[in-house]
């Protein structure tokens, strides 16, 4: 189906949908739906009238698509538009189990002026506990994944 045909480019994708070597490129509900602005209800219209296109050129009997039930439109749209960032968490995730069993130097010098992302606090609790892998530096109380990494 040419979504932005029947949904409008606007809508579709603007004018990249057309754009010269996109011809036979097509794209799933899903992929369509993580666009920002597409809701579920447009992409079950654009299915409706595809269904409804082919029962009549096929002369099938059954009847319509059902359409989602409203009380889970949010969560499949969020689901849909906000799967980009999952997984990118979840690489981060692993990335940092990863580094848990680095070692950090006992040499390393922990100060503001060459570590500017830590804040005071964090630099007076690395400088205290020495910690010497990533592992132990997370168990510091006040320390934040994101500035050890």
């Amino acid at each position: 189906t040419d979504w932005a045909k029947r949904g409008g480019n606007d809508l579709m994708g603007g004018a990249a949908a057309n754009r010269p070597g996109r011809e036979g490129h097509k794209k799933s509900a899903e992929e369509i739906l993580g666009m920002p602005n597409v809701s579920l209800k447009d992409v079950e219209q654009i299915m409706a009238d595809v269904f409804e296109e082919e029962k009549e050129a096929t002369e099938s009997e059954i009847d319509s698509l059902d359409p989602t039930p409203s009380s889970v439109y949010d969560t499949v749209e969020a689901s849909v538009k906000y799967k980009s960032y999952v997984v990118r968490q979840e690489k981060d995730i692993e990335s940092w189990r990863k580094a848990q069993g680095a070692k950090i130097p006992p040499t390393i010098i922990y100060d503001h002026a060459i570590m500017p992302t830590f804040s005071k606090e964090e630099i007076e609790k690395l400088n205290r506990f020495r910690p010497s892998t990533f592992a132990e530096a997370s168990q510091i109380s006040g320390l934040t994944p994101q500035s050890i990494v």
